[in-house]
């Protein structure tokens, strides 16, 4: 399944101002989450795709949004691979449309066979067994860690579920190598969670209410660390047929990676331990929710540049500043956590050159909330 991303801001023409702190907690708080949090219930494979052109167009919308509003961010409506049929055995006089009629069964139909199912199945078939089943505790406690990872958590009994979502695939066994693999050619990704589902053999309808179970082994990707904090999914109803979880290893890669370089800009320097904060030079922040995109901030800072300069002669705030209008020499940029759980890309402006070293902000308890800083880094504009 693929979904694609689309944006929307708030109305509203304003250029960037002078920020009184490292970040604004409402701004991140009343953004609108992502449609997709996790994979659909039903899907064995699902992608979302991070359009270059697209997050440019956020950000773009956002320089041009009140500056303490936010740019919102929505999936939009799904398209099938046609991955997910079984063939049958009738013959068909014309070459059949995947998950349709004549030839092939569409797992969506009434009791219609679903997709994959590669793992044992616990006897008796129930929810308890499978939950206490061994081999998957087995499974996730030997499970080797892939080079470039640390392991973040262990057999638990619940998925990660999170705004950095990216991806599932389901695969033929409890294999780590082959979900890293996966992570490491998808933009974005830092992190996955692989673990064992419950699912229904057949699609539950009236006809078939509590159809036998398979095992389903899943991958998902995440564009953030994954922590055992984000790990609420605990399954769902299908019908009267109930998904669980088991076996859940959580692995991340963020101390390890540096996000790619943006045109136009310098390498991405880490910090030691937080954010930015230098408010005497902010000229402006924002955030965006998803995954952790650096470009995100960049495109943000190029359009803040080419705004300020287009209105500076409207823009009376500016009139007691050293230079015109203000410019933005570099950017922090970090993916904000609460409560364990990514949120988004927040980024600060500044018509400085800040140093990384000065990166050790970390917010801790407000409101109620644990917040924290993660991927934390600074990125200057050629």
């Amino acid at each position: 399944m693929r979904y694609s991303l689309a944006f929307t801001a708030f109305a509203g023409l304003v250029a960037a101002a002078p920020s009184p702190q490292v970040f604004d907690f409402n701004l991140i708080q009343d953004a609108p989450s992502p449609t997709a949090t996790a994979p659909p219930l039903t899907a064995v494979s699902d992608m979302i795709t991070v359009s270059p052109a697209e997050a440019s167009s956020a950000a773009s919308a956002a320089v041009t949004a009140v500056q303490t509003g936010v740019a919102k961010m929505k999936r939009g409506a799904a398209s099938s691979t046609g991955t997910a049929t079984t063939s049958s055995t009738s013959s068909c006089p014309t070459t059949p449309e995947a998950g349709t009629y004549c030839g092939f069964i569409n797992p969506e139909d009434a009791c219609a066979k679903q997709p994959d199912g590669y793992g044992p199945v616990p006897t008796p078939d129930t929810v308890a067994a499978f939950q206490s089943y061994p081999e998957w505790a087995k499974d996730a406690l030997s499970a080797k860690t892939p080079s470039g990872y640390a392991q973040t958590f262990k057999n638990l009994n619940a998925s990660v579920s999170a705004n950095s979502y990216l991806g599932l695939i389901t695969l033929h066994s409890y294999d780590t190598l082959g979900c890293s693999q996966w992570c490491d050619n998808t933009t974005l990704c830092t992190g996955f969670n692989i673990y064992v589902e419950r699912d229904p053999a057949l699609n539950p309808s009236d006809n078939c209410p509590l159809p036998a179970s398979i095992s389903n082994y899943k991958c998902t990707l995440w564009g953030s660390g994954v922590e055992a904090s984000a790990a609420t999914n605990f399954g769902d109803y299908r019908g009267q047929f109930q998904v669980v979880i088991a076996g859940s290893d959580g692995y991340e890669k963020t101390n390890t990676t540096v996000p790619a370089t943006p045109p136009g800009c310098s390498k991405p320097t880490k910090c030691p331990g937080g954010a930015v904060n230098n408010p005497s030079s902010c000229i402006g922040t924002q955030f965006f929710p998803g995954p952790f995109n650096v470009a995100l901030c960049a495109d943000y800072a190029k359009f803040t540049n080419l705004y300020n300069r287009m209105h500076s002669s409207s823009s009376s705030s500016f009139s007691s500043r050293r230079k015109p209008y203000p410019q933005c020499r570099s950017f922090n940029a970090y993916m904000i956590k609460r409560d364990g759980k990514a949120q988004g890309t927040y980024c600060s402006l500044f018509e400085d050159v800040v140093d990384a070293a000065v990166g050790r902000y970390q917010p801790g308890w407000m409101s109620r909330h644990f917040w924290g800083v993660e991927s934390s880094c600074v990125v200057s504009l050629l």
